[in-house]
């Protein structure tokens, strides 16, 4: 007659703590290629429509100029010849040289501007167009994060043989004696749980095999949380975190099928 193993429900845990950690490893991954399937969109949409809008706008501004002083150059040669079509009366040519030096400095302060805007302010507009697009693409990339972990490998406790055997040597001697103990009967380590009726004082009576071995051991009892329901006072927490049941307390024994 073989007693479960002690070790039955650390392996049990261990087997579902490992599987969460494998579906956490393949959502995050499905999460990360979604992150990069966007990152490569959007720094597409940066370097490309971003980019071209900039420059659009850039030679929007530099006409507008371009028309502010052609008006400028317009004007200052109005007012000029207006001035030379006057009768001056007998006026010094000096006078008259003054108004021409006069045009020709408004009309070298436009191209002066004009010049300074296809030049340094052209490079001024393109330095700040790329000092915002690094920007961008550098959010993009913080945004992107790193690539998902697959954790820490999770530890098989393995089978406790020892403390299996002596699980066995006190499981018979308590059939033999009809003194029952506090024995594993939690429903998180069983498997292949068949009910085959109920006990005069109503507990459920099943049939199981302990998870991790031979389907062929099958063993007859209660199950734990059911008994706790009905009788808190017959059901006792084991050191590993299970729950157990004091079958000298009810009317249902505890022996193999």
């Amino acid at each position: 007659m073989c007693a479960p193993d002690p070790n039955a429900g650390r392996r049990e845990a261990a087997r579902q703590k490992n599987n969460e950690r494998i579906n956490k490893y393949y959502a995050d991954s499905i999460k990360q290629w979604n992150r990069e399937t966007d990152y490569k969109q959007n720094v597409q949409t940066i370097k490309g429509i971003g980019a071209s809008r900039t420059r659009s706008d850039f030679d929007m501004f530099a006409l507008q100029q371009q028309g502010t002083g052609l008006l400028a150059k317009q004007e200052a040669a109005k007012k000029y010849y207006v001035s030379q079509s006057v009768d001056e009366g007998g006026r010094s040519n000096r006078f008259g040289k003054n108004k021409m030096a006069d045009y020709l400095n408004k009309v070298a302060a436009v191209d002066r501007q004009e010049y300074a805007l296809a030049t340094v302010g052209e490079a001024t507009a393109e330095t700040g167009r790329e000092r915002r697009q690094q920007a961008m693409i550098d959010k993009q990339n913080q945004a992107l994060g790193g690539d998902p972990q697959f954790g820490m490998p999770t530890m098989d406790p393995g089978r406790d043989a020892a403390g299996q055997m002596m699980n066995s040597i006190s499981f018979g001697l308590n059939v033999a004696t009809g003194i029952a103990g506090l024995f594993t009967s939690d429903a998180r380590v069983k498997d292949n749980i068949d009910f085959i009726g109920t006990s005069p004082k109503g507990y459920g009576i099943y049939e199981w095999n302990y998870k991790g071995e031979s389907p062929d051991n099958r063993y007859r009892g209660v199950i734990a949380q059911e008994v706790l329901k009905h009788d808190p006072m017959s059901v006792g927490v084991l050191d590993n975190g299970l729950l157990g049941v004091y079958y000298d307390k009810i009317d249902v024994e505890l022996e193999a099928a």
